[in-house]
């Protein structure tokens, strides 16, 4: 499918200086609950010892499927896909693997994510923190994404399953969109993956579990901190949009009040 490609050809680089206050995984944090990632537009990235882990991907699965059914399905299956993420549609999710089951493994190929793969449906496919974190800031400026984007944006509290949805990464200051994921007995296993921008830092930080809502959340304000060494970093740009104004999608901060 190659998309990988046409999304890269989307964005310039530049080289700039960082704001300060950009999230990064806390170098002192150490955890075997929670595995960690931050992943920015320019491919650099920090992470906890086990951010290439894999693990269960949960719903956030449903990222790599929707985003090949933008691609490559039928103008009805393709809306689908924002329900799908916006309240993590299992039924929908369901329908479209089983229609595409070569979709997820594909869009691990096409996105080089080594730690991600689909052992027989959507419910059973495995990831890393970086692997999600990875494809998300992939996807960010690609105008067919735009329906999913839009789903983890325009996210309800609670999920069509009764779950509330809004935990980890959704917590951070200047999150604009999510998509969290939960074991069927709730408690044992859950991820969460969100984007933002923080002082035109363009950022998307991801979060899996062995644990329930709680301990995600927990370890997610634990192991991501603000850091202060701006020299380090390069900054996005692209035609149209320079380092320091907002980023090229829509970010609206959640209110979990």
């Amino acid at each position: 499918m190659h998309v990988k490609k046409l999304v890269a050809a989307l964005v310039v680089m530049c080289l700039a200086a960082a704001p300060a206050h950009a999230y990064q995984v806390d170098p002192s944090y150490s955890s075997d609950r929670t595995a960690l990632a931050v992943v920015r537009p320019d491919e650099s990235w920090s992470g906890s010892d086990n951010a290439l882990e894999e693990r269960p991907a949960l719903s956030l699965s449903k990222l790599y499927l929707g985003y090949w059914v933008l691609y490559n399905g039928t103008e009805e299956d393709k809306e689908l896909v924002q329900d799908m993420i916006a309240v993590s549609h299992d039924g929908y999710a369901q329908r479209l693997d089983r229609k595409y089951p070569e979709a997820i493994d594909e869009i691990a190929e096409d996105f080089d994510l080594t730690e991600t793969a689909r052992y027989g449906s959507w419910g059973r496919t495995v990831t890393s923190a970086y692997d999600v974190a990875k494809f998300v800031t992939d996807i960010l400026w690609d105008p067919r994404a735009k329906p999913l984007l839009d789903g983890m944006i325009d996210k309800p509290e609670t999920a069509r399953d009764g779950f509330e949805q809004l935990f980890g990464v959704a917590d951070l200051d200047n999150v604009g969109g999510i998509k969290s994921g939960w074991s069927d007995d709730r408690v044992s296993q859950t991820g969460s993956v969100g984007f933002g921008e923080t002082d035109g830092d363009v950022w998307v930080v991801a979060a899996l579990t062995w644990g329930d809502a709680s301990d995600n959340t927990e370890d997610v304000r634990a192991g991501i901190i603000e850091r202060e060494d701006p020299e380090s970093q390069f900054q996005l740009t692209r035609e149209s949009w320079t380092p320091g104004e907002p980023a090229p999608v829509e970010i609206t901060k959640l209110d979990l009040t």
